[in-house]
Parts: C-alpha cells; sequence; structure tokens
C-alpha cells in the first residue's frame, strides 16, 4: 500500500519547517531593543516590531509543521528500525508540544496580552503588569528549552543512528543528523554549570537539520515512487 500522500506532505512540510526556521530567525535578528526608552516604553515598542511578531509566528509555525514530517519519518522507516523509532519520535513530538506551549505562553502573552495592557495604564499598573509578564516568561523557560531540545536535539541523534540501518538514506544524511543533535545539546546549556556555547551550534543545528528533514522527506517521496513503478510494471506483467 502506498503512503505516497503522507511523504509528499512531509516533504513539504519539511520546506515549511525550513521556511518558518528563516522567519524565526530573521525575527530574532531584528526584533529591536526598546530598553533605551525605558522598560515600560521599551516593552511595547518591541512586542509590536515586526521583529517580533515574525519570531513569535515562525516559532510556532516551525514546531507545528515538524510534527507532520516525524509522523513520515515513524511511518516510512518503521520496517527498516522496528518499533524502537516510536521512542525518539514520541520524544520528538513531546518536545514540538513543549515549544508551541512556551511561544503561546511566552511570546504570544507578551504581543497579545501584556503589551496591550502596559500601553494603556498608568504608570504603577503598566510596572506592576512588567513584573506578571517576567514572571510568565521565567515559569516557561524551562519548558521552551526541553522542548527545543527534545524535538531538534537528542532524539534526532537517535533516529539517525537507528537510520544507518536503512540502505534507502544515505550515510552522509545520517551523519548530519548525527552532528545536527549534538549541536542541539545547546538549547540545554544555560541550565547546565557551563560556559555559553555561542552561536555556531545553535546555527549548526539550524542548517543541518533541515538539510536532515528535508533529505529524509526526499528519500520517503522518491523511493514510494519507486516501488510504486516497481507494482504497476509487476502487475502489467
Amino acid at each position: 500500500m502506498s503512503n505516497r500522500g503522507l511523504y509528499q506532505a512531509g516533504l513539504v512540510f519539511a520546506m515549511l519547517t525550513a521556511l518558518a526556521w528563516a522567519l524565526f530567525v530573521i525575527g530574532l535578528v531584528s526584533a529591536p531593543s526598546g530598553q533605551d526608552a525605558g522598560p515600560v516604553a521599551g516593552y511595547v515598542a518591541d512586542a509590536a516590531s515586526t521583529g517580533t511578531i515574525l519570531y513569535l509566528w515562525g516559532g510556532v509555525a516551525r514546531w507545528l509543521c515538524i510534527v507532520q514530517v516525524y509522523l513520515s519519518i515513524c511511518l516510512g522507516f518503521a520496517r527498516e528500525t522496528g518499533s524502537v523509532l516510536l521512542a525518539p519520535v514520541g520524544l520528538a513530538l513531546m518536545g514540538a508540544a513543549f515549544l508551541t506551549l512556551g511561544f503561546m505562553v511566552d511570546t504570544r502573552s507578551a504581543v497579545y496580552t501584556f503589551a496591550p495592557v502596559v500601553a494603556q495604564a498608568d504608570q504603577l499598573s503598566a510596572e506592576s503588569t512588567l513584573v506578571a509578564a517576567q514572571f510568565a516568561q521565567d515559569s516557561i523557560e524551562m519548558t521552551w528549552s526541553m522542548g527545543s531540545f527534545l524535538a531538534y536535539g537528542g532524539p534526532i541523534v537517535w533516529i539517525a543512528i537507528l537510520l544507518f540501518r536503512s540502505n534507502r538514506v544515505p550515510s552522509w544524511s545520517n551523519l548530519a543528523g548525527v552532528v545536527a543533535g549534538l549541536a542541539g545539546f545547546v538549547w540545554i546549556l544555560s541550565w547546565l554549570p557551563l560556559p555559553p556555547a555561542g552561536p555556531i551550534p545553535l546555527l549548526v543545528n539550524i542548517v543541518l537539520g533541515m538539510v536532515w528533514f528535508v533529505g529524509l522527506a526526499l528519500v520517503l517521496v522518491r523511493t514510494d515512487a519507486d516501488h510504486s513503478a516497481t507494482v504497476a510494471t509487476q502487475s502489467a506483467l
């Protein structure tokens, strides 16, 4: 039975994930810091900026899109890897759920809940609201970091190692997955007694991770098409 539609959807969503990552990064680097205007005015300016909006919805989109990609990987490679593949995929999907929650509670609340209140409140009420906003951000930070690690870190290493059993996936692709997943440990470094890693591991995690996801999606689409063509040929004989 062909799962072509699922695999094609996985490829589309892998590409959309890469696009969402691009929007997220653009928003991250372009979001202004309005602290020079003071904490209240700066908070409102930051929340209303285009960069913050791109950061928010690019972040939400990349986690939602990756769910379809992981489901395609789980179904497409289950025969070669066995049921053990369910474990890392399940952890990755849990990470996607954590991340979506983190973005909705943290950045979405800042843009659509706290910022409008701060903009219309008097000085004392605005400062009190900022304290509440900071508390909400701090309380969700662990969820956000762990979700990032689960969706784009450790489980990718596990899946890539399992896929060395498959003769459909090029070794370079699996190696890219292993390196991307190891670089994904950068997401939880802030919770470990280690110095900051800088932007390089994060860049490696994003770029190689997207290469790996899109590459696996292409493998599934191509091999499913080859299988369907083989079945059609045999049926015609």
